[in-house]
C-alpha cells in the first residue's frame, strides 16, 4: 500500500508511533524501524524551520513553518496495520489536527468492525 505523507502528517505519525505501547523486542524494533523511516531528516526539518519553543511554565512545544511536498511510501502490509493501530489507540486528536489527521486516516483501510459492533 502506498501514503502520501506530507511533513505534517509525517511528524504527528512518529510522535504517535513512538508513544504506543507495543509488546516483544521485535515488535518494539518494528515499530520503531518504522517511525524511523518516516521521520524527517535534518535537511527536511530545516527547511521547514523545525524548532523547539518553550512556553509558561517551562513547557517545550515542536512548531515548524510551512510543509514540504508529501512524499510517497510503499509499506508493507504488517507496518500498515501498524499505522492503523497506532492511529486507533492515540489517545486523542484534538479537533484541530484534523488538518493532517483526516486526509491521513482516509488512506488508511477501514477500521474493523469490534467484537461488540462498534469501530
Amino acid at each position: 500500500m502506498t501514503l502520501n505523507l506530507d511533513s505534517t502528517q509525517r511528524l504527528n505519525l512518529v510522535a504517535i508511533l513512538k508513544s504506543m505501547e507495543v509488546v516483544g523486542r521485535f515488535e518494539v524494533w518494528k515499530t520503531c524501524q518504522l517511525a524511523n523511516s518516516i521521520d524527517l531528516n535534518d535537511q527536511e526539518r530545516e527547511a521547514i524551520g523545525w524548532r523547539k519553543v518553550k512556553v509558561a511554565d517551562n513547557k517545550e512545544y515542536v512548531v515548524w513553518d510551512t510543509t514540504i511536498q508529501p512524499l510517497e511510501y510503499r509499506l508493507e502490509t504488517d507496518d500498515i496495520e501498524r499505522i492503523c493501530k497506532a492511529v486507533d489507540i492515540a489517545r486523542i486528536v484534538p479537533a484541530r489536527d484534523l488538518f493532517w489527521y483526516d486526509p491521513l486516516v482516509a488512506q488508511l483501510p477501514p477500521p474493523k468492525e469490534s467484537a461488540n459492533g462498534h469501530h
